[in-house]
């Protein structure tokens, strides 16, 4: 009998490890302090009326809704390949890639009263949905968007705990899939982030151990648009307020605004550490400063809140190091 229970126990484990693998809370729960900071209220009845049709748990709804268009709060919810609306859809993944024409990136010019067509969706197999009952199945309408994507989700593995799978089908980047479930767990009860900031040989800490969302070097620029821009840091998810720390020892040698004129230019509030042998670090975006010029202060120190101050899209740290005056990629020094 005990070999018996035991089979099943490990035949559980291994269809849905998934669900608890790296998720802690991933599968339900009740709404994080995080959460409620975090997410509008609006939105939270919405999230959980699609996870009772669709089985999806609501954290990662709102985990895609956070990291697809910073809660529909993108001036411009249109991406550079063609993705609309506040979910991001590819205009093919709605209405189904049977439709006529496109690209192979599910890009296609479709006209508004057939992009929106229930019958239109079914006929071409698509995964737009009605969520709201209105007779359209709209990739703008907020309601819909996210049925749809729980939609998307389920059928890809979402509803069965496989949710590593069905996230990476949203969107094939491992990056992204991290920064999902990042953010999904962050939205329960029951997460638990680390504080303990270790140095590496470099002398060096990695100052989060969250998501990076934009490596050191040529990107494109979230804000503008431009191709050629070069990132000068190295990017972390983090909510507001979370702990900023040092990654090394050192002495402030600026706390305050960019530009004290406007708090949406650059780096905002940020601070900027000298640790000697001519090397600088800067935490810019803060929310709040903990430190002020001339303190000392000790690795993993608290320097300031995670903010999205300055020239800024959403929460997050901006990490830079500087060795003798120039910016250097500091992912060798924190072992990214």
């Amino acid at each position: 009998m005990v070999l018996l229970l035991l089979g099943f126990m490990i035949i559980f484990m291994m269809m849905f490890g998934t669900m608890t693998d790296n998720n802690t809370g991933i599968i339900g729960g009740s709404i994080s302090e995080i959460g409620e900071n975090e997410i509008p209220a609006d939105y939270l009845p919405i999230y959980q009326a699609a996870e009772e049709k669709y089985g999806v748990p609501w954290n990662l709804l709102a985990a895609h809704h956070r990291v697809e268009t910073r809660f529909s709060t993108l001036e411009v919810m249109i991406s550079p390949v063609g993705a609309i609306g506040h979910l991001q859809f590819m205009p093919l993944t709605w209405i189904g890639w049977s439709y006529p024409g496109g690209d192979r990136l599910g890009n296609a010019d479709i006209p508004d009263h057939i992009l929106t067509d229930p019958e239109m969706v079914k006929k071409y197999g698509g995964m737009g949905v009605d969520g709201n009952g209105d007779g359209k199945a709209d990739p703008w309408d907020l309601e819909d968007a996210i049925f749809s994507a729980a939609n998307y989700l389920a059928k890809n593995g979402a509803a069965e705990g496989d949710l590593q799978r069905a996230v990476y089908a949203y969107n094939h980047s491992n990056e992204y899939v991290n920064q999902v479930l990042y953010y999904a767990d962050l939205y329960v009860e029951g997460y638990v982030a680390i504080d303990e900031v270790v140095a590496g040989e470099s002398g060096f800490a990695r100052p989060l151990d969250t998501t990076v969302t934009s490596e050191f070097g040529l990107r494109v620029n979230p804000i503008t648009g431009e191709s050629s821009d070069s990132h000068k840091g190295v990017d972390f998810a983090c909510s507001i307020g979370q702990s900023i720390p040092a990654a090394k020892d050192g002495k402030v040698v600026y706390a305050g605004w960019q530009n004290p004129n406007n708090h949406k230019e650059g780096y905002g509030l940020y601070v900027w550490i000298d640790h000697g042998s001519g090397y600088k670090t800067t935490y810019a975006h803060l929310s709040d400063l903990n430190v002020s010029v001339g303190d000392t202060v000790k690795l993993g120190d608290k320097v300031g809140g995670c903010g999205s101050t300055g020239s800024s899209t959403g929460p997050h740290l901006h990490f830079e190091i500087f060795q003798n005056g120039v910016r250097v990629d500091p992912s060798p020094f924190i072992g990214l």
